[in-house]
């Protein structure tokens, strides 16, 4: 018999709030339309001062002009031949994995040549390049190839300001103006696998078709009746539209409580990308990207069978009976689960391992019962990226599960007294069906993992957006799952020790400035501190961990080891580069992940530490002792 997943455990935030589907509280609807809250309010609250972010400061591409721009400028060749000389004259260019080559881009208008490094360079690595290159007379001016961005991009949405915290808190939200100024994500497809769509001002114009892919509908077997979860009275079909998941007396023995319907798919997808600077309502992160709504969820919740399906045609396979998808995803979105862990779901890793294969990223909620996420499908699925919960303040949500398996967290509400507590997006005010827009139309509030879900989702539509407009290829899920977990911002409060989220909340402007730029790998490594331990390291097969320490001059030894948890790592050690199972310093091979690398008077400078395994691995503790 199929699964029938079920809610996450229900969390009262209040008198107003009631258990709602998958990841989320019951909103908090303003329904007034003469209320500052709803649509259609005169009332425009100003966006706060725009205030610039710094320059990032890791440089790949420079102009270099001759005095001589004309027939006197040397050739291409020989402009390159003396360009990667320079930077061998300043010790750029040493032998190993680090060593700087520069190739030729094109000579621009003015007669200089735009060149491009094979590894992003820090400010004081690119200051000594240039420096050496002003030193050759025939060169007029050096310097990089600087990216700018628009001056101003605060939306007018009017709630963005007050309401919409998660985007631009300077503590708890996920930086999204400074994400803006390089992409807004367009050209990327995001799968919301939920409870479907509902038509809305703020959203309808972002989203591409979907499908309805629940085939249950009221049936009776063995003298029972299950519930109706379609609530459309029909099949599977081309109309993802969201009829409402409200649940009553006749569904309360499998559903467990009487509720009315979450629009639980239309907020996940208005947090990717509702419309944005149109002077209405909110904000979407990715709001350059389009939402491909596709139904999974109804009463009660949604079937195992019809989740595989979905996953496997979001992502561009092919399912018996329906039409090829013609705008795959590059990123799903799954804010849904079910209280058992992975390894009792291969249906689940089966489809998620497809869309893998595709390339296509998995983004999952970690789940709301405060607990640990390895009891829980798909959050402990393999090769996913689990996000779990953080509030206002950049601490964990109280509900939100924890756990190795989780990868970073992001904004997903506290329920404060006020409504900075919530995550803002769009629905409906109905409180069964849907009623029609524009007189629907209404923000709600919600909490839970299912609303930080999104926000990473979105992340990954910049990042990819950004590669590709930069004229990198699309970054494949491991390398999206490298660069979010590399880029995240600290938390506001450090989660305890025994309910660990991931590497930190995610950071929008600076994941996707990595896509931008042609991330090098020594940008991901996590920094260690001398003699402290970094807990809780966990990847799946193949999924490496970098780390990197600095050691001053005159250190008399350096000792990097690996201990505790589950699995079976190798360590890898390299001084100034980032080392691989091929290229390394030292390394560490035994059973287990005890692994140690011992090196007396060691240079100084940064070394870099990788661990590597091929199985999953959990819980493992990385030291540094430098003496």
């Amino acid at each position: 018999m199929h699964m029938l997943l079920r809610t996450f455990a229900g969390l009262a935030l209040g008198a107003a709030a009631a258990a709602s589907a998958f990841g989320g509280d019951r909103p908090a609807v303003d329904r007034a339309q003469a209320s500052p809250r709803a649509l259609g309010a005169t009332v425009k609250i100003a966006p706060p001062p725009r205030q610039r972010p710094p320059q990032r400061a890791r440089f790949s591409r420079f102009i270099v002009q001759y005095r001589d721009a004309g027939r006197g400028a040397p050739a291409p060749t020989a402009a390159l031949g003396r360009i990667n000389t320079a930077a061998a004259d300043v010790g750029l260019a040493a032998a190993g994995t680090a060593a700087l080559r520069l190739r030729h881009v094109r000579r621009n208008a003015l007669g200089g040549d735009v060149v491009a490094s094979s590894r992003s360079l820090d400010a004081v690595e690119a200051e000594r390049f240039l420096a050496r290159l002003r030193l050759d007379p025939e060169v007029a001016y050096a310097q990089p190839d600087y990216l700018k961005t628009a001056l101003d991009t605060v939306p007018d949405d009017p709630r963005y300001a007050d309401l919409q915290w998660d985007l631009h808190h300077p503590v708890g939200g996920v930086n999204a103006p400074q994400a803006w100024d390089v992409s807004s994500g367009e050209g990327v497809v995001v799968a919301v696998i939920d409870t479907g769509y509902v038509e809305h001002v703020d959203l309808s114009a972002n989203l591409v078709p979907g499908y309805d892919f629940i085939s249950w509908y009221g049936q009776q077997i063995g003298g029972e009746t299950y519930p109706d979860i379609a609530g459309d009275g029909d099949g599977r079909d081309a109309d993802a539209r969201d009829p409402g998941d409200w649940t009553d007396q006749s569904m309360i023995a499998w559903c467990g409580a009487i509720s009315p319907s979450s629009w639980h798919g239309s907020h996940v997808a208005g947090t990717v990308s509702a419309v944005t600077n149109n002077g209405r309502g909110i904000a979407g992160l990715a709001h350059g990207a389009r939402v491909q709504p596709v139904r999974v969820m109804g009463h009660c919740g949604g079937l195992t069978s019809d989740i595989v399906d979905a996953i496997v045609w979001a992502s561009g396979g092919q399912v018996d009976g329906v039409p090829a998808n013609a705008t795959p995803a590059e990123v799903l979105n799954l804010s849904l689960g079910s209280n058992n862990a992975c390894s009792a779901d291969p249906a689940t890793q089966a489809a998620i391992d497809d869309a893998l294969g595709r390339g296509v990223s998995v983004v999952v909620a970690a789940g709301n019962s405060g607990q640990d996420a390895a009891n829980h499908s798909p959050a402990s699925c393999a090769g996913v990226i689990t996000v779990a919960a953080t509030d206002v303040n950049g601490a964990i949500a109280y509900y939100s599960n924890f756990g190795h398996n989780v990868s970073l967290a992001a904004p997903g509400g506290g329920a404060q007294p006020d409504d900075t507590g919530w995550i803002w997006s769009t629905g409906n005010s109905g409180q069964t069906m849907p009623v029609a827009s524009p007189e629907g139309d209404v923000l709600i509030g919600q909490a839970g993992t299912s609303m930080s879900a999104p926000h990473v989702a979105a992340t990954v539509a910049l990042m990819q957006s950004a590669a590709v407009a930069a004229g990198h290829p699309p970054l494949t899920p491991a390398q999206v799952k490298a660069v979010l977990k590399g880029t995240t911002r600290p938390f506001g409060f450090a989660p305890p020790a025994n309910r660990p989220i991931g590497t930190g909340i995610v950071d929008a402007a600076s994941a996707t400035a990595a896509a931008a730029e042609g991330f090098d790998e020594s940008d991901l490594a996590l920094p260690l501190t001398d003699r402290v331990p970094v807990t809780g390291g966990s990847g799946e097969a193949a999924e490496d961990l970098l780390f990197k320490v600095t050691v001053p001059a005159g250190a008399r030894s350096l000792t990097l080891r690996s201990y505790g948890g589950v699995g079976d790592v190798d360590l890898f050690v390299a001084r100034e580069r980032v080392p691989t199972d091929k290229d390394y310093d030292r390394a560490s091979r035994h059973a287990g992940n005890s692994e140690s690398a011992t090196i007396a008077a060691p240079a100084a400078g940064t070394w870099f530490l990788r661990l590597r395994s091929g199985v999953p691995y959990r819980g493992v503790s990385v030291l540094a002792v430098v003496q």
